[in-house]
């Protein structure tokens, strides 16, 4: 499956990098093989939905997760990043159900199977969202964790509700104004930033183009050899007037498709919209001066790290000693629980065994 770093953060430098190190085993393979492959993994993916997806229809919004384990008062709620799905957190899920959780993966607003709203829903809207969806299994309060822009919504959560916040796990992102990012940037490094902002044509006809149907984005994708879990892209894949879509309109929609989008969404938030705008709005300064809950911050320093917010968050810490955990892990630039699952697990659950 597609299971990178796909942060928008990152998403140039991944996926380029990435396309360029697999094998695309497909195009040898003989159509016929290719099809019973694909009907497998489709059987893979409907039975494990039969038995984790969920939807809720809130009041703004159809809302798609994926549920691990019985209902407990011990509940883990994962936020992914951008361009990732409620997939994101397959990979630990169960150890949290054996640690006696019941585990949440949420597609957020565009993602996984959750489309983009109609209507201009902003972070704010989506803890309204997510309430609702903690409303509909009658949890009345959980760990928040999330990734990237998912760690950001989970801030975002923690403005609106912060009585619903058992604790708080912030993996590269929610910690630090989104802006100040880029602040210990040069001029050339802000450069080289923006040039790798849009993706070259092929990158962009594969991730964001339009296809007749569901084995078409399943053949066309390059996938690494062997792969035991390539069956969950069908978890990113959506449908539109007969056609199927894997990220079609998801850069726009947060206004990151390029160079020019993005520098005006750091300089001149008022003019994008209000979902597009949210990630600028978000002040984890101001949301956790009165902080109350444990947090654990997870910080991915390793080499090509051109955002370096150690600083930031060993400041936040120093705010609240005794509730902020600051790791750091130099396996990864930026997604520390792909590059380096088992490092992120044993911290994770570390931290849950103090709650």
């Amino acid at each position: 499956m597609i299971h990178p770093n796909l942060s928008m953060i990152r998403v140039c430098h991944f996926i380029i990098g990435y396309l360029l190190c697999i094998s695309i085993v497909y195009a040898q393979e003989s159509d016929s093989f290719l099809h019973k492959k694909y009907i497998r993994d489709r059987n893979t993916f409907e039975t494990f939905e039969n038995g984790h997806r969920r939807f809720v229809q809130t009041a703004n919004h159809r809302i798609a997760y994926l549920k691990w384990g019985q209902q407990t008062d011990k509940v883990f709620i994962w936020l992914p990043g951008s361009l990732l799905s409620a997939y994101d957190f397959y990979p630990f899920a169960e150890n949290l159900v054996k640690a006696g959780y019941c585990v949440l993966s949420i597609d957020h607003y565009g993602h996984g199977l959750t489309k983009i709203p109609e209507q201009d829903l902003d972070f704010w809207d989506f803890a309204d969202d997510l309430a609702a969806v903690m409303d509909d299994l009658h949890i009345k309060n959980a760990v928040i964790g999330g990734f990237s822009r998912g760690g950001y919504i989970a801030t975002a959560f923690h403005d609106r509700y912060p009585d619903r916040v058992r604790a708080l796990v912030l993996e590269d992102g929610g910690s630090v104004p989104f802006k100040s990012l880029f602040k210990r940037m040069n001029i050339a490094q802000k450069e080289a930033f923006f040039r790798s902002v849009e993706p070259p044509a092929e990158v962009k006809k594969l991730l964001f183009d339009v296809y007749k149907s569901d084995f078409e984005i399943y053949s066309n994708i390059a996938q690494l050899d062997g792969s035991a879990q390539q069956w969950q892209i069908f978890g990113f894949i959506k449908h539109q007037d007969g056609n199927s879509l894997l990220y079609k309109g998801l850069n726009a929609y947060m206004h990151m498709q390029d160079s020019v989008q993005y520098v005006q969404l750091l300089e001149r938030p008022f003019e994008v919209s209000r979902y597009a705008s949210s990630i600028m709005r978000v002040d984890p300064i101001k949301s956790y001066r009165s902080l109350r809950v444990p947090m654990l911050i997870i910080d991915a320093v390793g080499k090509g790290d051109a955002f370096d917010t150690r600083a930031e968050n060993q400041q936040l810490k120093s705010m609240h000693p005794e509730l902020v955990q600051h790791r750091l892990f130099d396996c990864a630039d930026h997604n520390v629980h792909f590059a380096c699952p088992g490092d992120f697990l044993k911290a994770l659950l570390a931290f849950l065994a103090t709650l």
